[in-house]
């Protein structure tokens, strides 16, 4: 069996959904517009990932608690009407599980080796972010369970 990747832990965050705004133009503020939307009324969001599209449009998906999302669900109606996304799509419940350093920046397939354990696996990761010292991935609530065991077939981390 291979060796364990090491890694400083594991964060869990959970009652949350996502949100994805596909196919919006990127003008200057439009991401800023979208986001601050959020910010106007108090809400922190858990979760960033910024695309381009095969059209040159920006696609977004961001996580934020269920419970904000339900309290300020016309944000969602003002973004539609705003920004003209070509697609405005929430799931819930999620969870985001996030594999954190030391020293990923070293770790040269860490990446590649996430996405395949979890494709081996057949988990459905909705959306990935990576940074130099940690990945995030977000799932849905009922694969929760199945990732993190996926996840420690190949990463250790301290309990």
């Amino acid at each position: 069996m291979n060796k364990k990747i090491q890694c400083g832990g594991l964060i869990e965050k959970s009652n949350l959904a996502l949100v994805e705004v596909m196919g919006f133009d990127w003008q200057p503020g439009q991401a800023c517009g979208i986001l601050g939307k959020f910010g106007e009324v108090g809400i922190s969001l858990a979760y960033l990932s910024v695309g381009n599209g095969a059209d040159g449009s920006k696609n977004m998906s961001f996580c934020l608690s269920t419970e904000n999302l339900a309290r300020e669900r016309h944000i969602l109606e003002e973004i539609k009407v705003e920004f003209s996304p070509m697609k405005l799509e929430t799931r819930a419940p999620i969870a985001i599980l996030t594999l954190y350093g030391p020293h990923f920046l070293e770790k040269h397939t860490l990446a590649t080796q996430v996405f395949s354990a979890l494709c081996v696996d057949g988990i459905d990761a909705l959306t990935v972010c990576s940074s130099v010292n940690s990945i995030s991935v977000v799932v849905n609530t009922l694969d929760r369970d199945r990732t993190v065991e996926c996840l420690g077939h190949h990463f250790e981390w301290p309990e």
